[in-house]
């Protein structure tokens, strides 16, 4: 690997935490403001679009929930990523989507 490869990837490591660290801290201030305990707030992690790595990344974090909205790309990053993720199914089911 490159070193500009390398520098890419810490780039991108350090903007998602950068910004699950904002998320988490905007979860807990509403979560103080509506009197209720962030603990109580399951965050799910929508991955469409993310790079395999880039989802790695989030469950190095500590995200265990995330979410698809297609089907096959549900079945595809569940075959290829830990078996302890919880998954979600996102938005709205197409027939089309489900169809083999």
């Amino acid at each position: 690997m490159g070193l500009r490869f390398l520098s890419a990837m810490n780039l991108v490591e350090s903007r998602i935490a950068e910004n699950h660290r904002r998320i988490l801290d905007r979860i807990a201030a509403s979560c103080r403001r509506a009197g209720r305990n962030p603990a109580g707030v399951r965050l799910v992690a929508v991955t469409k679009y993310a790079e395999l790595d880039w989802v790695r990344i989030l469950l190095a974090l500590g995200v265990q929930d995330l979410g698809e909205n297609r089907p096959q790309q549900l079945l595809q990053r569940a075959a290829a990523l830990p078996k302890d993720i919880r998954w979600h199914l996102v938005g709205h089911l197409q027939r089309n989507k489900v169809r083999p």
